[in-house]
């Protein structure tokens, strides 16, 4: 972290628990591309029985360069029947909606297997600096990819939220915002809870954006989540990778040992400045 501007004349607050961000030197593709083959060989899935492609990411070349990029990346994985749709706007947390999206895609029939790709670079997605959200994270290069389907297998989707306070897009008093973050993040929950007829009770770990430790503990504790509750390991040792970071913490906590069955529930929360979405996940029984 020294090395950022931001940080050079004093460290960044130790309740923050930012150690390191990573930096790629390569294109969003070439992120994308290992983050999809890896979620294909989990899912046990075919690539070329892949369908639709959701591409949440702000990062892919411009114009019509970006058609052929996909289209190259998708060739080359052997995913030749996906059609691709990019999704945006929603910053950090479109990639979670995304898997949301996918389910009801999947389970309106509209799809049959749906793959979820999010990845970004910091100079592409937030050109003005590595630190965001007013200090509360660190942007890191990165990437992570799900595939959704109707077999039962890995983890169900049981059902997601998404919130949006335009009050938030843009400046304003420091007081204002955090009254209006706190009670964003409640308004998703109740809307998790709404739609699931689950509590924060049920869920055995939350796996947010890597955002500073404090401040996240902060929101989710309004929001009636325990400390004990979240997983942070990763704000440390990847710092936020923008959308992925959800995607990013559940693999590396269930490689790290962790089996489903340690965890049945799991609330996946993206998180940006304006936008909040959330699914929860039930681990599937082998």
């Amino acid at each position: 972290m020294a090395d950022l501007p931001e940080y050079a004349a004093e460290p960044p607050r130790r309740a923050c628990a930012f150690d390191e961000y990573r930096l790629a030197r390569g294109s969003v593709l070439d992120l994308l591309r290992p983050a999809l083959r890896d979620a294909l060989a989990a899912a046990r899935t075919p690539p070329a029985a892949v369908d639709t492609v959701l591409f949440a990411t702000e990062s892919l070349p411009g114009g019509d360069a970006s058609q052929t990029a996909v289209a190259a990346l998708l060739d080359e994985l052997g995913m030749r029947n996906a059609y691709p749709l990019a999704l945006g706007l929603a910053d950090c947390s479109t990639a979670t909606a995304a898997l949301a999206v996918a389910a009801a895609l999947v389970t309106s029939g509209a799809a049959r297997t749906v793959a979820v790709a999010s990845g970004d670079l910091v100079r592409t997605a937030e050109p003005g600096s590595r630190v965001l959200l007013g200090g509360a994270a660190v942007g890191s290069d990165g990437a992570a990819a799900a595939v959704v389907s109707g077999r039962r297998y890995g983890w169900e989707v049981v059902g997601g939220a998404r919130q949006v306070c335009y009050d938030l897009v843009g400046p304003g008093p420091a007081a204002e915002r955090l009254q209006a973050q706190l009670m964003t993040y409640q308004e998703l929950f109740r809307g998790l809870w709404s739609a699931t007829g689950l509590t924060p009770g049920d869920v055995s770990a939350v796996l947010s954006s890597n955002l500073a430790a404090d401040v996240l503990q902060a929101f989710l504790g309004e929001a009636g989540f325990a400390p004990r509750q979240l997983y942070q390991d990763n704000v440390g040792r990847i710092a936020h990778c923008l959308g992925s970071d959800p995607l990013i913490n559940l693999t590396d906590r269930t490689k790290a040992g962790t089996t489903r069955s340690a965890y049945p529930v799991v609330a996946l929360l993206g998180s940006s400045a304006a936008h909040l979405a959330a699914v929860l996940l039930r681990a599937v029984e082998e």
